[in-house]
């Protein structure tokens, strides 16, 4: 029995290893194509003969799913009520969040003045932002539509 859960756990963690390595040669190989791209794009620019006016915008195909995946995790984030002030957690706050979202979610860690902080995710026009001020816990999310939600809780006993 202990042989089994010893080859289960080893299992596992082959697994999730190779789930991080995986996705760090994809985030890798992403922006090795993002760069290239770029690169193209001024090329093409640079000996183009066509006025700028004319020259088509590169447009990024957002999948239905994926934008509503983001609300759905955004959704869910907000039902949570989730109050983790400590700065100490917000990596693995982040961390758990960006797990769920869409693969191509961006996100980043903020410390500002007053011991204030806030993580934000975005994805193309899509945003989750949560925000830890002196007078409580702040949360806003901007949804595939374009509207704005915003969650509160504010400290009964507020640092004046």
């Amino acid at each position: 029995m202990v042989k089994i859960l010893l080859w289960l756990s080893l299992f596992i963690a082959f697994i999730g290893l190779w789930k991080v390595i995986f996705k760090f040669q994809i985030n890798q190989h992403f922006q090795q194509f993002k760069i290239k791209q770029l690169a193209d794009l001024d090329k093409t620019a640079s000996t183009s003969t066509k006025p700028l006016s004319t020259q088509e915008a590169r447009v990024d195909e957002v999948e239905e799913y994926e934008q509503q995946l983001f609300d759905d995790v955004c959704q869910i984030f907000f039902e949570r009520h989730l109050s983790e002030r400590n700065l100490s957690q917000a990596i693995v706050v982040q961390e758990e969040v960006l797990r769920k979202m869409p693969a191509k979610t961006q996100t980043k860690i903020r410390k500002l003045d007053l011991e204030e902080w806030s993580i934000y995710w975005t994805f193309y026009d899509q945003s989750l932002e949560y925000y830890v001020g002196r007078y409580g816990v702040f949360y806003a999310r901007v949804d595939r539509f374009g509207e704005e939600h915003k969650f509160e809780m504010k400290d009964v006993h507020s640092h004046v």
